[in-house]
């Protein structure tokens, strides 16, 4: 898999689905993909797969905040932006942003469900959701087994 064909697939989601756009600029802050069985947990691949998808939201138009040199967010080393602090609408009002990306992602034997959501900065309200399913690569193996565990599988049609 590719993975920015993998992030331009979850943007066009996240466009596509969005409830009651509110227009082209959108400021959005990208929190790190996380393991769904550990949200405290993220890996190679959920730090990859972030920086990919705000690169395809950017293209569509969003804003994307960086906000990694913020003390407002829990940032793990070699982990990432894991968790907002309680008053994530003061960040967002720290950094003008209107809306959060957050996402989980869970290893299956042959695949990578991913799952994306956009929440209001201000109420949380869900504004737009993504989901795919991704098969498993020698690549996506590499980025997940970063983070301590061995991945085998075996090799996808794509690469045998």
């Amino acid at each position: 898999p590719d993975f920015f064909g993998i992030g331009d697939q979850l943007a066009l989601q996240l466009v596509g689905e969005m409830r009651n756009p509110p227009g082209n600029g959108m400021r959005l802050i990208m929190t790190t993909m996380v393991d769904i069985d550990d949200l405290y947990q993220t890996s190679r691949f959920g730090r990859t797969l972030t920086e990919t998808l705000a690169t395809r939201l950017f293209k569509q138009g969003f804003g994307v905040v960086e906000i990694r040199k913020s003390g407002d967010l829990l940032v793990k080393n070699k982990k990432g932006e894991l968790v907002l602090t309680r008053d994530a609408a003061l960040l967002a009002k720290k950094t003008d942003a209107d809306a959060f990306a957050v996402g989980t992602y869970a290893v299956t034997t042959n695949s990578v469900i991913i799952n994306v959501r956009l929440l209001d900065a201000g109420s949380h309200r869900v504004l737009s959701v993504a989901g795919l399913e991704v098969q498993r690569s020698n690549n996506i193996n590499y980025m997940l087994a970063m983070s301590g565990g061995q991945m085998e599988t075996s090799l996808s049609a794509y690469e045998r």
